[in-house]
Formats: structure tokens, C-alpha cells, sequence
């Protein structure tokens, strides 16, 4: 039995040795037959290996780009091959002419003076003129600066023919990238009668060159700096529809205009309008006074709902848009229409900009309108207010800064703002979706702001008595101080005040400070504010007659308005305080008997009371 198994094992180990046999000549064999099918070369011994040919970036060789032996002479038939195939073009003799010409006319001084420049204009003017040449030479690259330097340089004559072959092609000129520089030259250089042709030929194209990369700014210079109201009305009109593209009406003023014509059209022209500037907000070609126009026009007059998601494709922009009166008021109307989240958006969008809008003729209007719509006074004061805060000094010098920060410490004051400017807000907040109480609102952004400009007044109090307007903005904000931080704004103006040496600029000339008219006037108000200021230690009557030396007063007593700073002191101020006042005056009864103006004579009877 153990013999038969032993003979059963071995019979297996040598069936598996014969299978792995079989197996390993089976794969050589296949080894050899894949050989001989390969089509891949054998390697030859001793054979050198060919230079790895590396693909550049253009799909070439390295080989191939390998410089020639001779590179000097490469270059040389390279450039002569050029000039073969520019010499087959018509015209080449001319434009080398013109080229020659053209370096010699651009500079600032010639050899022979303005007699060799104008006759080289005339050659090079008789050259080109009345074969079509400034049509082609205005849209090429290397010969459009010749026609702008014959536009600056040439006589009235000259510029006038010029313009006469260059305005049938003014459409070509706006699109292309040199050929618009040649129109800016004919705006800037030309009379009225070749302006007013250009802007003519701009008509039935306004969407289409306001939506235009290359066009957009010259468009705009052309429409808002030498367009007629006519011409500016009549560009307007085109954005309405297809029907103003060919036609004009001198009756439409404005989108509404349309819609007493049409009423029935009314859904129509507010979606053409809404086509066309969606088209040019998404290519962001929004610095444009023509643009910002319709846009205002069309946020007046559209529906809730168009007005929603337009704003929410503005809000990006609503720095660029803040540039122009029409264009800050549809700005105006994104931040009193707008969610939550679109004025969040909006404040983000600002940020950078917040000082620079401040200081803007017409983008400081969009600061006041967030003060002044913003539910979020805590967002507000983050992203804002303290950009504002930060560069109150910088604003205050500024004619506009000021009215942002007029706004935090008095705001809708009939005193500081034009009753049609507070109207036209206290309107837009009514419409608007805010929802927190204005008075709180207002009363949140005051006490974020009083502290710090208090305190500004107090440690710089000569750069706030500098002129009557930096002093007309202290005025405002002593007003809405309170407690310790307005006592200490006080006692350091009274030092400056009481100063015998204060004196500030008026035309040219030193003068002492209470002699200046604008800051006579002012004193004489914080002087009155002192009947409505709860704290007697902060009230600046009291503080000046305890801080004036004999030798301002004497000062004050010769002069005429000295005389009436003190009757308003005297006239609002406590009976201590009158008293005190009293007693200084009996000191210089005789100085003061002595004066013959109007003042003194006032004060003597207040003295006598």
C-alpha cells in the first residue's frame, strides 16, 4: 500500500515538471515568433545614437530652429523677401513718402523753423489728399499717426479737407484700434461744423459703439464733452428702440416721453432698453455718461421686478457708476431698492473706495444714501464709517468730504443742506425697504462718530479755526458733542481764540482771527448754542471770559467785531458769567468809552444794564 502511494506521488511531481517545461517553451517560442513579426529595427553594435529631435512650443524641431551658419545673411533675405511683398501692394511708394515725412513733421522743433513745417505739411497733405489715402492711412497701424500729427499741426485749410475725406468713414475709424485716435484729433482739433458732422454719422449706432471695446471711450468723449443737448437727446433715443435708430423725435426728453406717445408700446421699449443695457453692463463698459443716463431713466420707469435683477448686475459697479449726476442717482435707486444683501454687497464694493467717492463731486451723494439707508449700522460702521472716521481731517479740507461728514453729526439740516438735496432723500428713503426707524438709525451712526471727531477738534484746534468752512464743520459737531470729550474740544478752540497772536489767511493777507468775517459769524453762533448746552462747564462763553488775558481783551475792545463776540457772549451766557464779563470791562471802562463803533457802544449798554 505505501509502495503504490509512493509511485502515485511521484507520477504527479513529474506530470507538474513536465507541464512547466511545456509551459516555458511555449512562451519562448511565442518570444521568438514576436521577433521575427516586429517591425522595430535591431540595434547595431557600434552604431552612434541620432540626436533626440525635442518639439518646441510652436511644433517644430529643435533642429529646426536652429539658427543658420549664416544668421547675418538669413535675416538679410528675410527682409528682402519683406519688401518684395510690401512692394506688391498699391500704394507702397506713398506710404514710404509719407513715413520719411511724417518723422520730421513730429518733432517739437525743426531746423528751419514753422516755415519748414508748414511746408512740409503742404507737400505731404498734397500727397495724400483727394485719392482716398487718409481713408486707409487712419486704419493702419504705422501710418495713422501721420494724420493725427497733420491734425495737430495743420492750418484751419488743411484740417478742414482732411475732415471732409475722413467723416464718411467716422463709423470705420470708431471701430478700429488706430483709427479711433484719429477721431478723438478731429473732435479735439476740428471746428463745430466737423464736430457736429462726426456725431451726426454716430447715429444708428449708439448701442453698438457704447457696447464696443474699442469705441466705448471715444463715443463717450465725443458724446459728453462737445455732443449738443440736441445731439446728446437724440443719441438717448436709440436705446428705446429700432424705431430712433433712423428717426428722431425732439419731444422725448426722457423714457416716459415714449410712453405718453405710445402707451401700448410701453412693455416693449422698457424690455428693448433692458436688452441693450444688459448688453453693455455684462461687457462692463459702464463709464459712460450716455449709459448712466438711460440707466437712471429706465430705473425710474421699469417695474419692481426689472428693477430687482438689474440691480443685482449694478451693485458690482456701483463705484463706476457713481461718476455723473444721472449715474449716481441710479445708484441712489440700487441702494433704496435693493435687499439686504445687495446693500452688504454694495458696502463691500465701496470699501476701497470710500474716500475717494466722499471726495467726488456727485459719488459722495452714494455715501450719504447708504448713511442714510442702512438698516445695518454695525455692518456699516465696519466697512464705512470707519474709512470715514479715518480720514476725517483729509474730508473735512474737501468741499464734498464735507457734506459726508456734515451727514453724520447733522443730518437733513435744512443749515448745512439744500432743501431740494434733503427732499430728494427723505423721498427716496420713503420708497425705499428699509426698515429700521430713521431717528434710531441716525442716532446709532452719531454715537459712532462723535467721540472720534471730538477728539480731532481737540488736539488740532488751529487747523479747524484755519477758514470759515473747516469752522462751519466744527460748528456742526460741537453741536452734537456731549459730555467730557465736547468740554475738552471747547477748552482747546477758547485757547487758540483767546490767542492775542491767533490770526489766519484772508486774501492773501494775515489778519487777526476775530476780524475774519466767516469766523466772526461762527463764533458768535457757538456763542448761542450755549443757551441749549445742559453742562455750564462746557459752554463756550463761559470758557472764554474765564481764559481771556487782558491783552486779548484790550485787543477786542478796538475792534468792532471784538465788541460783538462779547455782546453774544454776554447776551447768552449765565448771570455768573455776565457778571464776570462785567468786572473785566469795568477794568477797561476807559479804553472801552474811548472806541466810537458800533460794537462798543452796544456792549457799553449791556454793561450799564
Amino acid at each position: 500500500m505505501g509502495k503504490r502511494q509512493n509511485n502515485v506521488e511521484s507520477d504527479t511531481t513529474a506530470n507538474k515538471k513536465n507541464k512547466k517545461s511545456n509551459s516555458e517553451v511555449e512562451v519562448k517560442t511565442e518570444k521568438q515568433n514576436f521577433e521575427k513579426k516586429s517591425t522595430f529595427p535591431k540595434k547595431i553594435e557600434g552604431e552612434q545614437k541620432k540626436p533626440h529631435k525635442h518639439l518646441n512650443g510652436k511644433g517644430k524641431t529643435t533642429e529646426q530652429t536652429q539658427k543658420p551658419e549664416d544668421w547675418n545673411e538669413f535675416k538679410k533675405k528675410k527682409k528682402e523677401l519683406r519688401l518684395k511683398r510690401r512692394q506688391g501692394r498699391s500704394g507702397f511708394d506713398i506710404v514710404v513718402k509719407a513715413k520719411k515725412m511724417g518723422e520730421k513733421l513730429r518733432c517739437k522743433t525743426l531746423k528751419g523753423g514753422e516755415e519748414e513745417r508748414n511746408k512740409l505739411i503742404d507737400e505731404l497733405h498734397l500727397l495724400l489728399k483727394g485719392q482716398g489715402h487718409y481713408a486707409k492711412f487712419v486704419l493702419a497701424h504705422d501710418t495713422s499717426r501721420i494724420v493725427q500729427w497733420l491734425l495737430k499741426y495743420s492750418s484751419e485749410i488743411v484740417k478742414n479737407q482732411i475732415s471732409e475725406e475722413l467723416i464718411p468713414v467716422t463709423v470705420d475709424m470708431l471701430q478700429s484700434k488706430y483709427g479711433i485716435f484719429c477721431t478723438k484729433r478731429l473732435l479735439k482739433y476740428g471746428n463745430s461744423k466737423t464736430r457736429s458732422a462726426i456725431i451726426d454719422k454716430m447715429y444708428g449706432h449708439a448701442v453698438k459703439f457704447a457696447s464696443h471695446a474699442i469705441s466705448a471711450s471715444v463715443f463717450e468723449y465725443a458724446y459728453s464733452t462737445w455732443a449738443t443737448p440736441q445731439q446728446k437727446q437724440h443719441l438717448v433715443q436709440e436705446f428705446f428702440g429700432e424705431i430712433y435708430r433712423t428717426s428722431k423725435d425732439n419731444e422725448i426728453r426722457h423714457l416716459r416721453d415714449v410712453f405718453k406717445q405710445s402707451p401700448d408700446l410701453k412693455a416693449a421699449i422698457l424690455a428693448t432698453t433692458k436688452a441693450n443695457l444688459s448688453r453693455i453692463i455684462d461687457k462692463s463698459l459702464l463709464d459712460s455718461g450716455l449709459v448712466q443716463t438711460v440707466l437712471h431713466q429706465y430705473l425710474t420707469e421699469c417695474s419692481a421686478e426689472d428693477r430687482a435683477d438689474l440691480i443685482s448686475l449694478l451693485i458690482p459697479h456701483i463705484v463706476v457708476i457713481s461718476n455723473s449726476k444721472d449715474g449716481v442717482r441710479a445708484a441712489m435707486q440700487c441702494i433704496w431698492h435693493g435687499t439686504n444683501k445687495d446693500r452688504k454687497h454694495a458696502m463691500k464694493t465701496i470699501k476701497e473706495h470710500t474716500i475717494e467717492l466722499s471726495k467726488h463731486e456727485h459719488g459722495h451723494c452714494t455715501i450719504i444714501t447708504l448713511l442714510d439707508t442702512a438698516d445695518d449700522t454695525v455692518l456699516l460702521h465696519k466697512i464705512i464709517l470707519s474709512e470715514i472716521l479715518n480720514a476725517a481731517r483729509d474730508l473735512a479740507e474737501n468741499e464734498w468730504g464735507r457734506k459726508v461728514l456734515l451727514w453724520l453729526v447733522a443730518p437733513a439740516d435744512s443749515t448745512c443742506f439744500h432743501p431740494v438735496f434733503v427732499k430728494e432723500f427723505e423721498e427716496g428713503r420713503k420708497n425705499s425697504n428699509s426698515k429700521k426707524d430713521c431717528a434710531i438709525r441716525r442716532k446709532e451712526i452719531l454715537d459712532y462718530s462723535i467721540d472720534t471727531l471730538l477728539k480731532l477738534i481737540a488736539e488740532e484746534p488751529e487747523f479747524w479755526l484755519k477758514n470759515s468752512s473747516l469752522a462751519y464743520e466744527m460748528l456742526a459737531i460741537l453741536k452734537a458733542g456731549t459730555g467730557d470729550a465736547l468740554r475738552n474740544a471747547i477748552e482747546s478752540i477758547v485757547k487758540v481764540i483767546v490767542n492775542p497772536e491767533w490770526k489766519v489767511k484772508a486774501k492773501e493777507e494775515e489778519i487777526l482771527g476775530v476780524e475774519d468775517a466767516g469766523l466772526h459769524m461762527l463764533l458768535k453762533k457757538l456763542a448761542k448754542h450755549d443757551q441749549n448746552v445742559e453742562d455750564q462747564n462746557s459752554c463756550f462763553g463761559a470758557c472764554v471770559i474765564e481764559s481771556l488775558p487782558k491783552e486779548t481783551l484790550k485787543t477786542w475792545l478796538s475792534l468792532n467785531r471784538g465788541c460783538f463776540l462779547l455782546v453774544a457772549i454776554y447776551e447768552n451766557c449765565t448771570k455768573e458769567v455776565q457778571e464776570k464779563l462785567k468786572l473785566k470791562l469795568q477794568e477797561r471802562q476807559k479804553v472801552l468809552m474811548k472806541q466810537t463803533s458800533a460794537g462798543s457802544k452796544i456792549l457799553i449798554k449791556k454793561m450799564n444794564q
